[in-house]
């Protein structure tokens, strides 16, 4: 893997605080998905609770429920861009942005494609906790 490529793709992306912490976190593996969670035994299940499948990032990002399609759709313009097949353009770009491509604006624009998507994915499958305040005695 060439980290330098990764760690450059993400800090040059110009994008938000909020659009690079979320990236650097699903880069970094961070966020719970229940197959890490089963690992370290914070959880008795490995699978999705959404469609029970193995319960990972990248099943988050481009497998579950509506992440298929839209994980198709945006393949498909990244291949436009590109002048490729979609079946070349893999899901692990997601969350290991090892790329490089030239002129430079189609790097920016695949860049700003695939950290935005990660983004998207993720804040729309946010797991939901009561914060403090909401318990009762």
């Amino acid at each position: 893997m060439a980290w330098q490529r990764v760690w450059t793709n993400l800090h040059t992306t110009g994008h938000s605080d909020s659009i690079n912490s979320t990236w650097y976190a699903a880069i970094h593996d961070i966020l719970p998905a229940n197959e890490r969670l089963a690992t370290i035994h914070l959880t008795t299940t490995k699978s999705c609770a959404r469609c029970r499948a193995t319960d990972t990032l990248l099943h988050t990002l481009i497998a579950c429920e509506e992440g298929q399609v839209i994980w198709n759709w945006t393949k498909t313009r990244l291949a436009a861009i590109l002048c490729v097949h979609p079946k070349h353009i893999p899901g692990e770009w997601t969350l290991r942005p090892n790329f490089h491509h030239w002129p430079s604006q189609k790097h920016a624009a695949i860049r700003w494609i695939v950290a935005h998507l990660v983004a998207y994915r993720l804040q729309t499958h946010r797991r939901l906790f009561l914060s403090p305040t909401t318990w009762t005695s």
